[in-house]
């Protein structure tokens, strides 16, 4: 009998990038993955992630993944199941949180997700129609602070609308994409090869990309704010600012340039360790190569800490002042989402019960009180719960009892700092339920471990998440059914897990049916078509680039005033609203958890840490599982400099304890030059599947887990945003005895 060939359409999601891909596959199994020439997103192309080998043996078909949903035995986190169907945990889910909504409000649940790679509308229709504002996750150190702090500047967001391809200049600010979205650093490299762009990196390692710049700037960890304040002083002193840009469409440009003048080239460098004259020249090279794009970024710590606002802040208002802003070749200023309301139901929730927020009172930016100013200019925006604040609400019962938690595509106990505190919440509660592909360490401590269908076992409108050029719109089909992979597989996407509940506790009207294909089916009702129908005649759509929109007739940036506002008056509004003194302007300051911080640490903690650099295939806390992926990198990792080491008795491969005042973990040490003598870089999110998950083992997340020595104190957050600390951490490191290795 001859072999059953098919091949399907897909938008891979193991990053933001979402790549189309070509899935064959043979007698029902997937056999290859190749990039979709005809996808005008990547044109074909794809990275290492998605080998043949690794892909399919290290991650769909792993025989490691959770299958059936998994119920509790026992003590929480005890390492006990029963295997259980779908509509019993249905059942059980809702009656437990129905009860607690009786007992508690309906603000006693809470939710969290991880990277954006769900669809996240999704979580926010299910918890604003149950009653509760408590959503959150790690955004707010990285995606979503920028997603409010842009539209506080110019209204719109336009950092992941970079305009890679076009760009004279592309600068890389704590982005490394070569270790972390492979597809952006071959645009940035196809450019450089075919028109000549230039590439400006600044990074606190001399990383993949950093080895490949034109000029390239060490800053010390956590310094970002002082640097962007110094180059914004360069260009306004040097007269190098956008002169018809910043007249007809900014306003608070005399305020700024005044704080600016707080910051020159010789002061920034004395914090950053950037010389003087570096500085002057990056500063340089961005104001005059026109155009230039400055994507967002992180490693740094731009949205690590206390000075995250203003260093988001700031380089929102170098895009302004140097005229980068919407220009082709910039940073495209983008329109708020079109998902009709229906998707989100965020007017669903009263504003009593938006007032009961986690942060709303300490930490407004992202909360629902940030939201609801700013959204009377610019209409879209995900409110965010904070996270330290949360954890705290479930452990200690503090501004009210947090008893549920929905936990999807995310894993707290190895993501969130202070991960003693984070675990001693989950503990807690009275319900948690884990939709995951593994069973994870905070899996593991769950009621319902329940299997979730990865991006080939569900259908799709692929989108690219974070589209940077250009922005395409792609139907994908749903490569693998259900119980193709046996009778013993039943996974459940997004869409069916929030379905199953909702129409349990009341909410079935909504949602768009029992299907995923009725959601989709929505989300393409106003182009008068169907998801089957885009599937099989339309293929792709590529997003058509409209610059320059400023120049329209009756314009107006969505921010209140109608301008760029370089002076933020959202920020003002919050600071009367609260009584908290915002600042509306960047700033500087040394980190929370840094020795100018603590003199008392001078001496004990001589070294700065950073955290959160990415490195191929791994993606953050994924792929840990024994196989093809962990293959490339059995053990975790800490970069120092060979000096250092020499200094310390350590040499390359040597298990070594790295302490903060909160505690210390074990890596193996690695000797490079890519990182200055006074830093220290770890690896994050570091567990062991292999190991016994019930406590206290928990798959090893104590042993060599970062955030368990990362502090999360509220203290030391971003007063505006609540963004935690996890770089510019003052540490130590020894070489651990024979009998700790």
């Amino acid at each position: 009998m001859a072999d059953q060939v098919e091949v399907k359409r897909a938008g891979c999601f193991f990053c933001h990038v979402r790549c189309g891909v070509l899935v064959t596959k043979v007698n029902g199994r997937i056999t290859k993955i190749e990039g979709d020439p005809d996808c005008p997103h990547n044109k074909g192309y794809i990275c290492s992630r998605l080998e043949k080998e690794r892909y399919l043996d290290g991650f769909v078909y792993n025989p490691n993944r959770l299958k059936k949903p998994l119920k509790r035995k026992g003590e929480r986190g005890g390492g006990q199941w029963e295997e259980i169907t779908w509509d019993q945990a249905f059942d059980e889910i809702a009656e437990k949180l129905a009860k607690l909504r009786d007992e508690y409000g309906p603000e006693t649940l809470a939710f969290t997700e991880g990277t954006a790679r769900t669809w996240s509308w999704l979580h926010y229709k299910f918890t604003n129609l149950f009653g509760s504002p408590n959503t959150g996750g790690n955004g707010t150190i990285c995606y979503s602070s920028d997603m409010w702090l842009e539209p506080c500047t110019y209204g719109g967001f336009c950092s992941d609308k970079s305009d890679w391809v076009n760009a004279d200049l592309v600068v890389l600010w704590g982005r490394n994409t070569i270790a972390s979205e492979p597809l952006l650093w071959h645009w940035v490299d196809t450019n450089r090869k075919e028109r000549g762009a230039k590439l400006l990196v600044i990074d606190p390692r001399f990383s993949e990309v950093a080895q490949q710049a034109d000029l390239f700037l060490q800053l010390r960890p956590g310094t970002d704010a002082a640097l962007a304040l110094g180059f914004i002083n360069v260009i306004i002193e040097e007269d190098l600012y956008d002169h018809e840009f910043v007249d007809e469409w900014c306003i608070g440009f005399d305020e700024l340039k005044e704080r600016a003048a707080e910051y020159p080239p010789e002061k920034v460098a004395e914090i950053t360790w950037v010389p003087a004259d570096k500085i002057r020249e990056a500063a340089r090279m961005y104001a005059t190569i026109k155009p230039a794009c400055l994507p967002w970024g992180q490693k740094g710590g731009d949205a690590s800490g206390i000075n995250a606002s203003s260093a988001i802040q700031a380089k929102a208002i170098l895009r302004a002042i140097t005229g980068n802003l919407d220009k082709k070749g910039g940073d495209q200023l983008a329109p708020p989402s079109r998902f009709p309301p229906a998707f989100y139901e965020h007017y669903a929730l009263s504003q009593e019960q938006r007032d009961k927020m986690i942060g709303n009172d300490r930490f407004p930016g992202l909360t629902f009180k940030g939201w609801d100013v700013i959204s009377q200019a610019y209409p879209s925006f995900y409110p965010y719960s904070n996270a330290p604040l949360l954890f705290r609400a479930m452990r200690d019962g503090d501004p009210y009892p947090v008893k549920a938690l929905i936990v999807q595509a995310d894993n707290p106990v190895m993501a969130f700092s202070n991960t003693k505190l984070v675990v001693e919440a989950l503990m807690n509660l009275e319900l948690l339920v884990v939709h995951d592909y593994f069973l994870t360490p905070t899996a593991a401590l769950a009621d319902y471990a329940l299997p979730a269908a990865t991006w080939l076992e569900r259908p799709d409108n692929c989108y690219a998440v974070m589209n940077h050029r250009p922005m395409y719109f792609g139907a994908q089909a749903r490569v693998i059914e259900r119980f193709e992979g046996g009778t013993d597989v039943d996974f459940r996407d997004d869409y069916e897990f929030f379905y199953g509940l909702a129409k349990r506790l009341g909410q079935e009207d909504k949602w768009w049916g029992p299907t995923t294909e009725g959601m989709l089916d929505f989300q393409l009702a106003p182009m008068g078509m169907t998801h089957e129908k885009f599937y099989n005649d339309v293929k792709y759509m590529a997003g058509q680039k409209k610059f320059e929109k400023y120049k329209e007739p009756g314009f107006k940036f969505l921010t209140p005033s109608g301008k760029v506002e370089l002076k933020s008056s959202v920020v003002e509004k919050l600071a009367e609203e609260t009584g908290i003194p915002f600042d509306p302007l960047p700033h500087f300051e040394y980190p929370g958890l840094s020795v100018e911080k603590h003199p008392e640490w001078e001496g004990e903690y001589p070294l700065i840490m950073i955290t959160g650099a990415r490195f191929m295939p791994f993606y953050h806390s994924e792929h840990r599982q024994p196989g093809p992926y962990r293959d490339l990198h059995p053990d975790p990792i800490f970069d120092i400099h060979p000096s250092t080491a020499v200094d310390l008795d350590i040499r390359d491969g040597d298990w070594c304890w790295i302490e903060t005042h909160l505690g210390r973990i074990k890596q193996r040490a690695r000797k490079t030059s890519i990182v200055d003598p006074r830093v220290i870089s770890v690896q994050h999110d570091w567990w062991f599947p292999e190991k016994d998950e019930a406590l206290p083992s928990l798959m090893g997340a104590f042993e060599s887990n970062v955030n368990m020595i990362l502090d999360d104190d509220p203290d030391t957050l971003d007063q505006l945003i609540g963004a935690w600390q996890q770089t510019g951490v003052a540490v130590k490191v020894y070489k651990c005895e024979e009998q700790d290795a």
